[in-house]
């Protein structure tokens, strides 16, 4: 039986409103109801979301709780010149592999006032992972097969975001000339998430919400699959997570 409903509209007035006065006594004068009208609710989504997820996507993993699909709300502000304390969005993540979430291909949603953006990908690739992603995309196959979904993703207007190194990796721009090199730009990415940012539905007041972002998640599963295809079934004895905040 679906638990999600939709969220309630003084929700998405939260989000605003803490833009203005993001610090911790505005914050804890509200804390029930972040409690009964946010993260409850956040905790349905999740796990009707997954569920649906889980059809197009066996093994993804599905956590309805904060660290696990439900980011936190407090920013982690240690590294970072914005010294506020909470984020002015809600953010979700679904992933699929055994390492820290953030290192594995997962499915992201993030819920803002003006806009939401649901997406796929990996915020940071292991080493592991870096090595076997610019084989890749070098390979005259499966090269093609990501050249391919890049650009059809890119022509239905999909956002593409991930940290890139300004040339092409050492011991890569030898196999061919630079200007030959199969996906040079593709190559260059050290993470990658895409996503589609879409202004704020009328569906995220309802249960149409979670058939909603399925629709949009199926649009970007070639993407995902190609990830979890090419990189999953590498074995890494190393979690390198420690060495990265997650950034949504």
């Amino acid at each position: 039986m679906p638990k999600f409903v939709g969220f309630n509209e003084d929700v998405i007035h939260f989000l605003q409103k803490i833009k203005k006065n993001n610090n911790k006594t505005w914050f804890d004068a509200r804390y029930d109801f972040y409690q009964q009208e946010i993260l409850e609710v956040s905790r349905d989504l999740v796990e009707d979301l997954g569920e649906q997820l889980q059809t197009i996507a066996p093994g993804i993993n599905v956590v309805p709780k904060v660290n696990g699909s439900i980011y936190r709300f407090a920013r982690d502000a240690r590294f970072s010149k914005d010294k506020t304390p909470y984020k002015t969005h809600l953010s979700y993540l679904f992933w699929q592999g055994a390492l820290k979430r953030t290192r594995c291909p997962g499915f992201y949603l993030a819920i803002r006032p003006e806009y939401i953006q649901m997406g796929v990908g990996i915020n940071h690739f292991t080493p592991e992972y870096l090595q076997a992603w610019r084989e890749q995309c070098v390979h005259p196959r499966r090269g093609k097969e990501i050249r391919d979904i890049f650009d059809a993703l890119k022509k239905a207007g999909v956002m593409f975001h991930g940290e890139q190194l300004k040339r092409v990796p050492k011991g890569f721009s030898s196999v061919k000339e630079a200007d030959e090199l199969l996906n040079q730009d593709i190559i260059r990415y050290k993470g990658l998430k895409c996503w589609y940012q879409i202004p704020l539905p009328d569906q995220v007041y309802s249960a149409d919400f979670i058939p909603f972002c399925c629709e949009y998640y199926q649009k970007l599963l070639p993407l995902f699959n190609w990830m979890i295809e090419i990189l999953s079934h590498f074995s890494i004895e190393t979690d390198f997570s420690l060495f990265y905040e997650d950034k949504m």
